[in-house]
């Protein structure tokens, strides 16, 4: 408590010491308002007086309020203007006396109904307690005893007395303040929840504001910016929604627009910036008003308005604070919604897009009615060859033959697939490729030709390797797992900050991530949802079986799990899920990687379509400023040492991992090593010429009779050296 200039002793002269330690004894775990009665009915005996109140005031704020006058608590906590007149009693140190009419009004409308209505004036002796943050000026009604004795009894009362009733105060505060913050956690809550329309948003946020602050209206006006103006949507009880819209330098709500503070017009028309056309409603008396900026990351986006305090004569600084928490809090909101609002509107532009370009690729029922009809020969004696060239087929026959695979596995019984389905799916999937050099339509099906030979040959599901789910998603995802390839690689996108991976790259495998989207619209199309007929929990294994198999051949996933691959394989237990994932992944880069298993002339074909792609990429990387990598650069990739690298980094130890889990694997690395001594036999007959003539080389019809001469004096000077290795020992015997 802030010492008195009168006052300074901390003793007792003029009260009774048995009634002061009475008076303390009773203050125990009170209501503020009741350790008031109790202080105002030991004040009001002392100093026979009509009457005793107190007034609290917060000194931050300067704020005043009543809860108790004489023996009554008030039905709630009132709280009052501060005048000159109270401020004056705060700033001097002794007590002053007034009139009760000369108090301003609100004032006296809280005491009058509590005083003997006579015909005499009555006086108020006022005496102050200062303290931080809250103060008391004690207001004595009509006292009959000496007013300097009456300043000694309050002192000397408050001496004792003040430091529970400052506690009480501060905690009752405190309450208030955490009550106050609930209410805006609820508030936020639903405010949330409710960021699908800025419409429903914006209206909610008025009732809530409202509600959370006490006032009568409320208004949120948000910033035009094109225009340049303030917009408001009122509601009618109709629901109808008009628009005001005002300049951004009018009223109030222009000031708040412009200097970014909140303004607490206790008086609104007194405001020098008050502009009854935006501050306020039509038909509506503005007496008081809060206005506060709402603001984002970017600066203030609009401004909200409260006028009128319900029950009191103004806004307090609690008001302030809790309205510039739920502005952040709405703006957040507001935001949220117009992103909200962004994206839905660009998911209803791509699923337009979707659905257009799904209408271009669009089965017709006659495409469909000539796969049924089909009378071709479709029984190729070497289709389930793990070493098959899909090249000796014919291309309009290779959907025919992706429908025969599903059928010769059972997969159209097993899991009820209807036929016109199957084959629209077929035909979908077939049209989702693009006219690419390497990852067409030719390459899915090689791939799923594959996985459907290593289902029949390794007898995946018979041994226990696959679950008949896991053999038809592996063969679905050998059709789509390069859907809508474009001929470049992950680096390209990532490095060329492209649509894809501005939709993937967070996530990695931006390539991947496309064919399965790709995929998984291909799926949900009508007529071609194959897996419809799977029980729910099916379905969803399946399709996280699906995105497993097409994200595994990222060969950027098989390069960094390599080395769990090589472990796993030194002990392999069927039925171990953490196995079995590994065996999906390998068995799908098998897959994928299957050309490096057919004949020298495919190799080479393959060879040329991949380098083809990769050259392409060069190119464009160039054209926009970037260093292509050496594998892609046309004129520099010396191509018999990068096919040697790529065989006996990537294809030799997945198939040694392979043959090592599955014995009948094993044989692949074999045919492996024979390519491999084959491009090395081809490495003088590139060097004969310039990098820049490497594809040329490579397509050439001469090349295959350089190599095998290559090959012959190879095996020559083997057996020169064998014979020399064999000749010498005997020498020396």
């Amino acid at each position: 408590m802030a010492t008195q200039k009168r006052h300074k002793r901390k003793s007792i002269q003029n009260s009774d010491p048995g009634k002061i330690l009475d008076l303390i004894i009773s203050l125990n775990e009170e209501t503020c308002a009741q350790l008031q009665i109790k202080i105002n009915t030991y004040l009001c005996e002392e100093c026979e007086a009509e009457l005793v109140l107190q007034i609290v005031v917060n000194g931050e704020r300067m704020e005043a309020s009543i809860e108790a006058v004489g023996a009554s608590t008030l039905p709630r906590k009132v709280k009052i203007c501060m005048s000159q007149k109270l401020s004056d009693v705060l700033k001097t140190p002794t007590e002053q006396t007034d009139l009760l009419t000369n108090f301003e009004a609100d004032f006296q409308a809280i005491v009058t109904p509590f005083v003997v209505k006579d015909n005499e004036k009555k006086r108020i002796v006022m005496f102050p307690i200062v303290d931080k943050p809250f103060s008391i000026i004690v207001c004595v009604v009509a006292p009959k005893i000496v007013e300097e004795n009456v300043a000694t009894l309050i002192y000397e009362c408050f001496l004792f007395s003040w430091p529970t009733l400052k506690k009480s105060i501060c905690y009752e505060y405190e309450c208030s303040l955490k009550q106050k913050c609930q209410q805006l956690l609820k508030v936020a809550r639903r405010l949330f929840t409710r960021v699908a329309s800025l419409d429903t948003l914006l209206q909610i946020a008025m009732e809530q504001a409202k509600k959370l602050i006490k006032a009568e209206y409320c208004s949120v006006m948000l910033v035009d910016v094109e225009r340049m103006e303030l917009v408001e949507s009122c509601y009618k009880l109709d629901k109808e929604v008009i628009e005001r819209r005002f300049p951004l330098n009018v009223g109030i709500a222009g000031y708040v627009i412009q200097s970014g503070s909140v303004v607490n017009a206790k008086s609104a028309k007194e405001h020098p910036a008050f502009d009854p056309t935006i501050d306020g409603f039509p038909g509506i008396d503005c007496k008081t008003i809060l206005c506060f900026p709402i603001r984002e990351q970017t600066g203030i986006i609009g401004v909200g308005q409260l006028i009128n305090k319900i029950g009191d004569p103004y806004f307090d600084g609690m008001d302030e604070e809790m309205a510039l928490a739920f502005s952040i809090y709405c703006g957040v909101c507001i935001m949220h919604s117009v992103v909200y609002q962004k994206i839905q509107e660009a998911h209803i532009r791509n699923t337009l897009a979707n659905e257009l370009v799904m209408y271009h690729m669009k089965v017709s029922d006659g495409e469909v009615s000539r796969i049924l009809e089909c009378t071709g020969f479709h029984n190729h004696p070497h289709l389930s060859s793990l070493h098959f060239n899909p090249r000796a087929l014919p291309m309009r026959e290779l959907p025919c033959y992706a429908v025969k695979m599903f059928k010769d596995i059972g997969f159209d019984t097993k899991f009820n697939i209807n036929q016109h389905k199957l084959i629209r799916f077929v035909l979908h999937v077939k049209k989702g490729y693009r006219d690419v050099p390497y990852h067409s339509w030719l390459h899915a099906f090689n791939v799923a030709q594959w996985a459907y030979a290593a289902i029949i040959n390794y007898k995946l599901v018979q041994h226990g390797y696959f679950s008949d789910l896991q053999a038809l998603m592996y063969l679905i995802a050998g059709l789509v797992h390069d859907l809508d390839h474009r001929g470049t690689t992950n680096s390209f996108h990532i490095q060329g900050q492209t649509t894809l991976a501005a939709l993937y790259s967070s996530e990695g495998s931006v390539m991947e991530r496309h064919h399965l989207a790709q995929a998984m619209c291909i799926l949900n199309t009508e007529g071609c949802d194959i897996l419809q007929a799977l029980p729910r929990r099916d379905y969803d294994r399946a399709i996280m079986l699906l995105r497993d198999y097409i994200l595994a051949t990222d060969l950027a996933n098989y390069f960094k799990n390599l080395n769990d691959y090589k472990g796993i394989s030194m002990d392999y237990q069927k039925g171990n899920r953490v196995h079995t994932a590994a065996l999906q992944s390998l068995l799908m880069n098998a897959a994928d990687l299957s050309d490096q298993l057919k004949d020298w002339g495919s190799v080479k074909k393959t060879a040329a379509a991949v380098l083809t792609e990769f050259f392409k990429q060069g190119d464009v990387e160039k054209s926009r400023g970037d260093l292509p990598p050496t594998t892609m650069d046309r004129d520099k990739c010396f191509i018999p040492a990068l096919e040697v690298q790529f065989l006996q980094g990537t294809c030799i130890p997945l198939f040694d991992i392979l043959g090592r889990i599955i014995p009948k694997a094993a044989v692949c690395t074999k045919i492996i090593e024979n390519h491999i001594e084959r491009w090395e036999a081809a490495k003088p007959i590139f060097a004969e010429v310039p990098t820049t003539a490497g594809l040329s080389v490579l397509l050439s019809p001469e090349l295959d009779n350089l190599i095998e001469l290559n090959l012959k004096e190879k095996d020559r000077l083997r057996l020169e050296a064998e014979v020399a290795a064999g000749e010498q020992p005997a020498e020396q015997s």
